[in-house]
């Protein structure tokens, strides 16, 4: 296992942002939440979040109540050194500044990269109604909304490159052949789901540790083989292999192949239906955000079990710790 716990340092955890929702000041249970967190603070705990934190905040409809719930717990920014080791940078007040700041490029290309989720949800038979034709157009337009965004913000000496990187971009959306993938991902995914316990108590009573290999036991050849060569267990041990994403990647895939399920990624309304499968990509990039720290710390069932299963499988020593908030 690697884990980034250091001697005489101090305990680094994690929060998920749903975490940070709950903290708000006006959410049912915020005053129970926040005292429990402050108690593990007197106690050497050090609460850290990330840019994926920040970019939910500041997507949201009041990102002044996230800078508020992160300076009442008087939680640190994290920021990466290198992927091959665990090396981090933290800094403390920096909630307001960074939460608060106008949209930029980096906003404004996780945007753009949410934007290029839809031919998956799309594939994986979760956008009922939506055709290929109205779905290309769409990621079309978001290319071209980025693209805007660059040539507004860089210098134009570089417009030649920019209309070069676009043009390869809209040439790869029109070149997926949508109707294609998504004919071939429904037969593949409803292959697994069938396979899969259909009481989903089943499922959680599978050890956390065993769970990967259960799951991947269930797939034919060759993906049944080629799997576990790509994403080998304990491969997050590997400095190689530690490279941005590729942990998200990972527990994305999980996700998709049925370890955790949520009803809302599939019924619902169109737009409740997105919100909530971006919510699992961004739970994703939370869990391995999260890799260097000692604890995540969620309040979510699903995203519990889905790091769990992760850092078994890949290696990471992070402790996952689920609150529940009883009110009496």
């Amino acid at each position: 296992m690697t884990g980034p716990v250091e001697p005489g340092q101090p305990w680094k955890a994690y929060l998920d942002q749903n975490v940070l929702s709950r903290l708000r000041e006006y959410e049912p249970g915020s005053d129970l939440l926040r005292g429990a967190l402050n108690k593990m603070g007197a106690q050497g705990v050090m609460f850290v979040y990330s840019m994926v934190n920040v970019d939910e905040s500041r997507a949201s409809g009041r990102p002044e109540a996230f800078v508020e719930a992160l300076n009442a717990i008087s939680a640190w920014y994290i920021e990466p050194q290198a992927h091959d080791d665990h090396r981090v940078v933290l800094s403390s007040g920096r909630a307001e500044e960074l939460t608060l700041a106008d949209r930029d490029l980096l906003h404004e290309a996780a945007r753009t990269m949410e934007n290029l989720l839809k031919p998956m949800q799309f594939a994986m038979g979760w956008l009922d109604g939506v055709d290929e034709t109205s779905l290309r157009e769409e990621l079309v337009e978001g290319v071209n909304e980025f693209w805007g965004s660059l040539e507004r913000e860089l210098p134009e000496e570089n417009r030649v490159q920019l209309t070069g990187g676009k043009r390869a971009m809209l040439d790869s959306i029109s070149d997926i052949p949508l109707g294609k993938v998504r004919g071939e991902a429904e037969v593949w995914f409803d292959r697994i789901r069938a396979r899969l316990p259909e009481n989903y108590a089943q499922l959680v009573a599978i050890p956390a540790d065993q769970l990967v290999e259960f799951v991947l036991g269930l797939l034919d050849a060759p993906d049944r083989d080629e799997l576990p060569k790509l994403y080998p267990r304990g491969f997050w041990t590997d400095a190689l292999s530690r490279e941005e994403g590729n942990l998200a990647g990972f527990a994305f895939m999980l996700f998709a192949l049925g370890i955790v399920r949520d009803k809302r990624v599939s019924s619902k309304d169109r737009a409740r239906r997105e919100k909530h499968f971006l919510g699992q990509f961004r739970d994703c990039q939370h869990i391995e955000a999260a890799s260097r720290c000692a604890a995540f710390i969620t309040l979510d069932k699903g995203a519990a079990r889905l790091a769990q299963a992760t850092y078994a499988y890949a290696g990471v020593a992070t402790e996952v710790i689920r609150l529940e908030i009883r009110e009496t």
